[in-house]
């Protein structure tokens, strides 16, 4: 769609509201995106592999033969950098997860992840594996997500703030939680990666 003004600055918006109202077929997509004439907006076919109804996979309760992606995260001097309480059910929904898929005839392979990246940077960290189905590889990286509380001062760090000027105190603690969060990337992109 060709225009200009206000008129074409209100297209994204309105593919947004869109989006959310439910008046999309469930086989059909709506796009919308900045193009060389104005704005562009397609209603295109969801792929049929997409509408298939997946059902649960069923996620063992210990690791008596762990598949060989998940010993090669096993042997890692830090696998996945997770805590140690979330980190055997991390290696079993990995289990689970890549047996389904070997199951339905697609590989799996380890990834080059090392040791673990500090937390600040582990969104951008290698993949700790990787499945290939229908000629896409899709990478897979496993967090452990951040609870976030407000961080009372300690008699010491208010002494050292009013002493030295250059000192802040943060104004929020962060502890690990039991939430584990998978991150996909390359492959097909969909709004839902994680």
């Amino acid at each position: 769609m060709s225009g200009s003004g206000p008129e074409l600055e209100k297209r994204p918006s309105r593919v947004a509201a869109a989006r959310r109202s439910g008046g999309i077929p469930e086989t059909n997509e709506l796009y919308g995106g900045w193009c060389r004439g104005g704005y562009e907006i397609k209603l295109v076919n969801v792929p049929a592999w997409r509408l298939v109804a997946l059902g649960p996979i069923p996620v063992p309760s210990r690791l008596t033969r762990p598949h060989s992606v998940v010993r090669a995260i096993q042997s890692e001097p830090q696998p996945l950098g997770l805590t140690k309480p979330v980190q055997g059910r991390a290696l079993r929904l990995i289990q689970a997860l890549i047996t389904a898929t070997e199951n339905a005839g697609h590989s799996s392979a380890a990834g080059q992840t090392g040791s673990a990246p500090p937390s600040h940077r582990r969104r951008r960290a290698s993949s700790h594996f990787t499945i290939t189905a229908q000629g896409q590889t899709v990478e897979f990286l496993v967090l452990q997500e951040q609870d976030r509380t407000e961080h009372v001062a300690t008699e010491k760090e208010l002494a050292e703030a009013k002493k030295n000027s250059w000192i802040r105190i943060p104004r929020f603690d962060y502890t690990p939680s039991e939430r584990l969060r998978f991150v996909l990337s390359r492959g097909q992109p969909h709004r839902a990666s994680e």
